[in-house]
């Protein structure tokens, strides 16, 4: 029995269909710290029976989410004016802000706060994975320790991953 539960009776499985979006950098110039992060975050769902299987896949429906990983000592506030995300040549979602969003990076005040996540926007059915289509994001925001508006970009590439292992190597690795 105990060699039955340490081998592992299934397999895990991991599927992840996401788009990974890169900061396009212009030579020498670069964002402040604590940095804005913007990622297109895709939802998780998992089937899990304790020892026996374990299966995780990421998909639809996304978000856009807005995150810093900052210090302490880091207390700016960001103010979110506008965003617009394309999909291949197709506007997918454009968000302009009347007010601008002030999303607030203070917070807890014991050691790196990590990364904490400031703005999450739904895209429900408007936007859907392709592998491979090539997507864009475009921020428009202020930071409260500057004066003036910036301007960032994001690429990304669709892909889709799939793996599988054991449940003893997935347990361990964890």
């Amino acid at each position: 029995m105990v060699a039955l539960l340490l081998g592992g009776c299934g397999i895990f499985k991991h599927q992840q269909q996401t788009y990974y979006v890169e900061e396009v950098l212009k030579d020498g110039v670069s964002q402040p710290k604590p940095i804005l992060r913007v990622q297109i975050v895709p939802t998780v769902e998992s089937t899990h029976v304790p020892l026996f299987y374990y299966s995780r896949k990421w998909g639809g429906p996304y978000r856009v989410s807005f995150s810093v990983s900052s210090q302490v000592d880091d207390c700016p506030h960001f103010l979110l004016h506008a965003f617009r995300l394309t999909s291949g040549d197709e506007l997918v979602e454009e968000k302009l802000f009347s007010t601008p969003l002030k999303m607030d990076v203070c917070g807890s005040k014991s050691g790196n706060q990590g990364n904490r996540t400031l703005y999450r926007y739904p895209l429900d059915e408007s936007f859907e994975f392709v592998e491979g289509r090539k997507v864009e994001l475009e921020v428009e925001y202020e930071r409260s320790d500057e004066s003036g508006l910036r301007t960032i970009l994001f690429h990304g590439e669709g892909e889709e991953k799939k793996s599988k292992s054991s449940l003893f190597s997935a347990y361990m690795s964890v």
